[in-house]
């Protein structure tokens, strides 16, 4: 397509649909500066006419294929905004709770319960697993505080390889949240729960 036409394109696509261009996007960015998002969606939708428009294809009569290029344009931004969140530290009140028992590698496993306060445990459990997808908490749960075995959370969670999964999963908790004996904070978990 000739740089014309597709300028020619864009700006009757836009002369008929930015108002409802500027909702969509508004609907999925509340609290976000929507201009911007509306500006980068502009040059997105340019580039996508380029690619796809063919003259026997008609834009202009449909909300359908705007509303298509929009939604994927949203859904995209947001996958991008949210890999791109900064990490987030506990509290300190939580924190103290898990270094002090947790921290030092070079504990044995009788020194590390002194723990008392189920309720302090829990909170800090709680947060552990916030580091983890929802998905990716409930399968530590499910060998953890369930006890369920291996070959049950593959097919009930469809994951092949459980064990290893969840070896990632606690070295990703360990690098997070600084704790040297994640099996040792999850076993206490369990017990005093």
């Amino acid at each position: 397509m000739d740089k014309q036409l597709q300028e020619a394109v864009f700006n009757e696509v836009m002369n008929r649909y930015s108002k409802f261009i500027y909702l969509l996007i508004r609907d999925k960015f509340e609290g976000e500066d929507i201009n911007d998002i509306y500006q980068d969606f502009s040059i997105f939708l340019f580039h996508q006419i380029g690619k796809f428009y063919s003259e026997s294809a008609n834009l202009f009569d449909t909300k359908a294929w705007i509303r298509t290029v929009t939604n994927n344009f949203c859904i995209s931004e947001l996958r991008k905004r949210n890999g791109k969140k900064q990490l987030k530290f506990i509290s300190e009140e939580k924190s103290e709770v898990i270094r002090l028992h947790f921290a030092d590698e070079s504990m044995d496993s009788s020194s590390l319960y002194d723990l008392q306060n189920a309720t302090d445990l829990h909170k800090a459990m709680s947060h552990l697993l916030s580091f983890l997808s929802k998905r990716d908490a409930l399968i530590l749960k499910m060998k953890y505080f369930y006890g369920k075995p291996s070959s049950y959370i593959s097919k009930r969670m469809n994951e092949a390889h459980v064990d290893v999964y969840i070896g990632r999963l606690k070295e990703k908790i360990k690098k997070k949240s600084g704790i040297q004996d994640i099996q040792g904070f999850f076993e206490k978990y369990r017990t005093a729960m």
